[in-house]
C-alpha cells in the first residue's frame, strides 16, 4: 500500500505571516488540507489549486467535524498516498489535540511531521505590548485551558497552586468562563488588584484589548461582548502594556484591505500599507491553465518586421517564451519587433536578451497582443482597441477553490472591510473571479468599502456597476494611507 505523508503545521495566531517558512512549504505541498476555525484564511492560496479543502471548524457548541470524525479523515487520506496537511490555529501541541491526531496515525503506521507554531499566548500578549515575561515582573508563567471537563463546562484546575505558583497565567478559550476564572483566582488567594488583560483576535489588524484586574476584568468583558477567539493574560507584567504598547496604536489599525493582484509595483506601498497597522491581502484570486494553438504558434514565423509582438505581463514573458520553447520555435526565426505594454515588461524582456520598446497608445493593425485571457480583454478595454485586434492567447482564467474559499472567509469573517482597486487590471480580474465564483456584486458591496485610486478608474468601476465609497485623488503613499485613516470601514457584524 502506497501509504502518504501528514504534516500537523502551526498556522500561527492570526497574522498571516507569522506561519513558519517550513509550515508554508508544507502547505505548499499539500494534496489535502485539513483546517480548522482560527486559521487566518488567506493561507489557503498557498495551496495547489487542484487541493481539497475540508473545513473543520469548531465554535463553542457548534462543531463542523467531531474529533473522531477529523482523524478518521486524516487517515483516510494519508492512506491513499496523499500528502496532507493539518492546519492548526497556533501551535498544533497547545490545546490543538495533535497528541490524539498523531497517535491514530503511529498506530496505523503512518509517516507524520508536527511543524510548530507561535502560539497566541506568546504572540498577541506581545502585540498587546506585554512580554509574557519579565526579569523584573515575572520569571514564570502557565497556559491553561479555560474550560474542562466539569458539567458546566468550567475549567477542572488546581486554582489553589495556580494561583499562588506561578506569576503570569494565560488562560485559552476562557472568555464564557472570566467570571469562574477571576473569582476563583481571588478565592483562593491571588490579589483583587492584579492586573488583567483580555485579547480578542490576537496579531490581527482588529486586535482588541480589554484591560483590568482581577476585580473588574470580568464586568468589563461582559460591557464589551467580547467573544472568542480570545485568550486571558493574568499578571502585573500586563501593566508594561502602557510603556509597550505598539501594535494597536498604529494609524491604519482595524484595516483589513483586499488588493487582487501581486505585483513587484506593488511591493513598496503594501508594504507601508502593512507596517501603518493594516491586514493586507494581496493576491490575483484567478489561477491560469496554459492554452497551446499549434497553429497560431507556427504562424509566428511568417511575421515581417510590419509587426509588433506586444507582451502585456511579466507572467506573459515568461509563458510566451515556455510554449515557444515547447514547440520547436527559434526566437530568430521570428521576424515581427517586440513592444511591452509598461516598464516593468520592458525589464522583463531585456532580462531574457529581447530588446523592445513601450507600446504606443495608437492602435496599428500590425500589433499583435500576447498575454492571458484578462490581460487582453483589459488592454482592449482601457485602450479602447477594437476586440478584432489580432491577440495570441497564453492562457484562461479560472476561480480556484481555494481562493474561493480564502475569499468568501476573508469576508464572512469580518477579516476584511476595504476592497482597494489601484488599477485598470485589477478591476477586470477581480470583476472576473466574482463572476466565476458566482459571488453577486450586492454581496460585496453590502460587506466591503470599495476605494479606487484616481477618478478615472473610480468611474470605469462604477460603469461595471459596483459602488464606489471613497476616491483618492493620489497615488503618493501617505495620501493613500491619509486616505485610508479617513473613516473608511465598512460595517461590523
Amino acid at each position: 500500500m502506497n501509504k502518504g505523508m501528514v504534516y500537523f503545521v502551526g498556522a500561527g495566531p492570526g497574522d498571516a505571516d507569522l506561519i513558519t517558512v517550513k509550515g508554508k512549504r508544507a502547505l505548499q505541498l499539500a494534496d489535502v488540507v485539513i483546517f480548522d476555525r482560527l486559521i487566518n484564511p488567506f493561507l489557503l492560496t498557498n495551496v495547489k489549486k487542484d487541493a481539497k479543502l475540508i473545513y473543520c471548524g469548531k465554535q463553542p457548541c457548534k462543531h463542523t467535524l467531531r474529533q473522531e470524525d477529523i482523524q478518521k479523515e486524516i487517515l483516510i487520506h494519508a492512506r491513499k498516498g496523499k500528502t496532507v496537511v493539518r492546519l492548526k490555529g497556533g501551535d498544533p501541541s497547545v490545546f490543538g489535540r495533535v497528541g490524539e491526531e498523531a497517535e491514530l496515525l503511529a498506530d496505523h503506521h503512518i509517516n507524520y511531521e508536527v511543524i510548530p507554531g507561535i502560539t497566541a499566548g506568546i504572540a498577541a500578549t506581545m502585540y498587546a505590548g506585554v512580554p509574557i515575561t519579565h526579569r523584573k515582573h515575572s520569571n514564570s508563567f502557565a497556559v491553561v485551558t479555560g474550560h474542562g471537563s466539569k458539567k458546566d463546562g468550567t475549567p477542572n484546575i488546581d486554582w489553589a497552586n495556580l494561583a499562588n505558583g506561578v506569576e503570569t497565567i494565560v488562560f485559552y478559550m476562557g472568555v464564557k468562563h472570566i467570571r469562574t476564572i477571576t473569582s476563583q483566582l481571588i478565592e483562593h488567594g491571588r490579589d483583587e488588584g492584579t492586573a488583567g488583560l483580555v485579547i480578542q483576535w490576537g496579531t490581527y489588524s482588529r486586535q482588541r484589548t480589554i484591560e483590568g484586574t482581577l476585580a473588574t476584568l470580568a464586568n468589563q468583558v461582559e460591557q464589551a461582548k467580547v467573544t472568542n477567539p480570545a485568550i486571558i493574560v493574568i499578571g502585573n507584567v500586563v501593566k508594561l502594556r502602557a510603556n509597550l504598547a505598539w501594535f494597536d496604536q498604529r494609524p491604519l489599525t482595524g484595516r483589513g484591505i483586499i488588493v487582487p493582484s501581486k505585483s513587484k509595483a506593488n511591493r513598496e506601498w503594501v508594504q507601508n500599507l502593512k507596517d501603518s497597522g493594516a491586514d493586507v491581502f494581496e493576491h490575483e484570486f484567478l489561477t491560469e491553465d496554459p492554452i497551446v494553438n499549434n497553429e497560431a504558434l507556427e504562424s509566428l514565423k511568417h511575421l515581417s518586421q510590419e509587426h509588433e509582438l506586444v507582451l502585456l505581463s511579466s507572467k506573459s514573458v515568461h509563458q510566451f517564451l515556455r510554449a515557444i520553447g515547447k514547440h520547436g520555435i527559434d526566437l530568430r526565426e521570428i521576424g515581427a519587433s517586440f513592444a511591452a505594454i509598461n516598464e516593468e515588461v520592458k525589464e522583463t524582456l531585456k532580462m531574457v536578451g529581447i530588446q523592445s520598446r513601450i507600446l504606443r497608445k495608437k492602435k496599428t493593425e500590425s500589433m499583435i497582443l500576447i498575454g492571458g485571457e484578462l490581460e487582453i480583454e483589459s488592454v482592449r478595454d482601457q485602450y479602447r482597441y477594437s476586440s478584432f485586434m489580432k491577440a495570441f492567447m497564453l492562457s484562461k482564467q479560472k476561480a480556484a477553490d481555494k481562493d474561493r474559499e480564502a475569499f468568501n472567509r476573508l469576508v464572512d469573517e469580518h477579516h476584511v472591510n476595504i476592497l482597494l482597486l489601484t488599477n485598470h487590471s485589477e478591476v477586470v480580474h477581480f470583476l472576473k473571479f466574482v463572476e466565476l465564483s458566482g459571488i453577486s456584486k450586492e454581496q460585496i458591496m453590502s460587506n466591503l468599502k470599495v476605494i479606487c485610486v484616481g477618478r478615472v478608474l473610480a468611474s470605469i468601476v462604477e460603469a461595471k456597476k459596483v459602488f464606489v465609497d471613497k476616491c483618492i485623488e493620489t497615488q503618493d503613499v501617505s495620501g493613500i494611507i491619509a486616505a485610508l485613516e479617513d473613516g473608511v470601514l465598512a460595517k461590523e457584524s
